[in-house]
């Protein structure tokens, strides 16, 4: 059986860090043990912050689960026809060396997260004279989220086709302990089994603590740390992988319907407007889950003198209608080249002083994504009031979706409202896509399933 050898020593380390590394946000300059961190209520708060100061490694703007790598291998990127690694990160090339060390990499941390956050539940569950009620409940809910979060990404990427599952197959570890013994591979079933056991458990534990819930103005950073919402949001998307479309539409609509004090709703659809009040920041009232970056830097994705993502002006103009709000804001104009740059990142400061935006923040869970949910699984009446509602929002003349045509029409959009933020490579494989739009090449399962990193293999007994 394949065994993680290569975290055996992280979880001894995850918490003894010097200041080089500098993801803690206090002591920089010092060395800081387990066991004096988990003393005091701060020393929870700074390792729970760590978790989400560590996910910027793999979510910031560039990183391979959002423009690079997985966006490259859902063909949304032109590239050179001559090679390079985005060349062959689209043409799923996954043993290219270049590619082979980057997703190793990714592999790697984020079974690092996973380490850093099953520390800080081990020490919730050991020092419980330490914390509030409350502030366990919160943390502990917040974490077992991260975990269930990062273990699905994980599935998506190496996991198999939600169609086309091995039973008597182990595919990769869900880790819950801290231990120097092997974390040994599970199946998919044991996989997908813990994974919804951790998202239950966060669900009844924010249900009770999360201020969000009660839309308390203090605590407007909530959005980009998993609360709640974000939670359901979540679930909504693990079910809809899993084909159990009653459930994903139950939380999809639970998330949609959310309201404060039974009037307000807690989220909203970014209309025009919002273009306007957060200078392009379409997701801010719709974010349900994001990653803060403070050290966000516009140079890191593309703008209009650095142009590494860009697609074919008339690829995009059969994508999007003209009107569509997405095509006219989050796409540079065309240079004259015949290509256009995403602006999807561009200058994320907020305008609106009273009502601010979580500005530089990428987002990971979105409300638009719980629209498109239910109406690809709703009754067909419920569908198109859902959609309609969506269209209006974007800037789209409604024809409503027919059974016969609401699969494809779904898939485009969420193509076009997710290019950008790392999903739509999920999408294709969910969908069992057989020709991505702009793609390279067939893709099969081949294509859809990475291998396992060459490391990892090596460990095989």
């Amino acid at each position: 059986m394949k065994n993680m050898k290569n975290l055996l020593l992280m979880s001894c380390l995850i918490f003894c860090l010097a200041g080089c590394q500098d993801w803690l946000t206090i002591q920089p300059e010092t060395q800081v043990t387990k066991e004096d961190m988990f003393k005091t209520q701060g020393g929870f708060y700074d390792a729970l912050i760590g978790c989400y100061t560590l996910m910027r490694d793999n979510y910031s703007p560039d990183a391979s689960m959002v423009v690079g790598g997985v966006e490259y291998m859902a063909n949304l990127w032109i590239t050179a026809t001559d090679g390079g690694t985005a060349y062959d990160f689209a043409s799923h090339d996954y043993r290219a060396d270049l590619v082979e060390m980057n997703l190793s990499q990714l592999f790697l941390k984020q079974y690092e997260i996973i380490a850093n956050v099953n520390t800080l539940l081990e020490y919730i569950d050991i020092q419980n004279n330490v914390l509030t009620e409350d502030e366990e409940d919160l943390y502990k809910g917040e974490a077992l989220g991260l975990r269930a979060f990062i273990h699905f990404d994980l599935i998506r990427l190496w996991g198999p086709m939600p169609t086309g599952i091995d039973g008597n197959r182990d595919y990769l570890p869900y880790v819950t302990t801290v231990q120097l013994e092997n974390y040994p591979y599970s199946n998919y079933q044991e996989y997908m089994t813990q994974l919804c056991t951790d998202l239950d458990s966060a669900e009844l534990l924010l249900q009770r603590v999360d201020l969000i819930v009660a839309n308390d103005k203090s605590v407007s950073y909530r959005q980009n740390r998993m609360n709640y919402y974000a939670v359901l949001g979540l679930q909504a998307r693990v079910h809809l992988w899993l084909g159990e479309h009653d459930e994903a539409l139950r939380y999809a609509r639970l998330v949609k319907e959310a309201t404060v004090a039974g009037e307000k709703k807690q989220f909203a659809l970014g209309v025009e407007n919002d273009f306007l009040r957060y200078d392009r920041v379409l997701y801010s009232c719709e974010q349900l889950f994001g990653i803060s970056l403070e050290e966000f830097n516009d140079n890191m994705i593309a703008d209009g003198s650095y142009a590494a993502f860009e697609q074919k002006s008339t690829n995009l103009s059969e994508l999007y209608a003209a009107e569509d709000i997405r095509f006219r804001y989050l796409w540079y104009t065309d240079d004259g080249g015949g290509l256009r740059s995403s602006n999807k990142y561009g200058n994320m400061a907020s305008f609106d002083t009273e009502n601010p935006a979580p500005t530089k923040s990428v987002p990971l869970i979105r409300l638009s994504e719980m629209y498109l949910i239910i109406a690809e699984n709703a009754p067909l009446e419920e569908a198109n009031i859902i959609y309609e509602e969506y269209c209006k929002a974007r800037n789209l003349t409604y024809v409503p979706l027919t059974e016969s045509d609401r699969e494809e029409r779904i898939l485009l959009e969420f193509i076009r409202e997710f290019t950008g933020e790392g999903q739509n490579f999920y999408t294709y494989k969910r969908y069992n896509t057989k020709n991505m739009l702009f793609g390279v090449r067939e893709c099969t399962e081949e294509q859809y399933q990475l291998p396992l990193p060459e490391s990892e293999l090596l460990n095989d007994k």
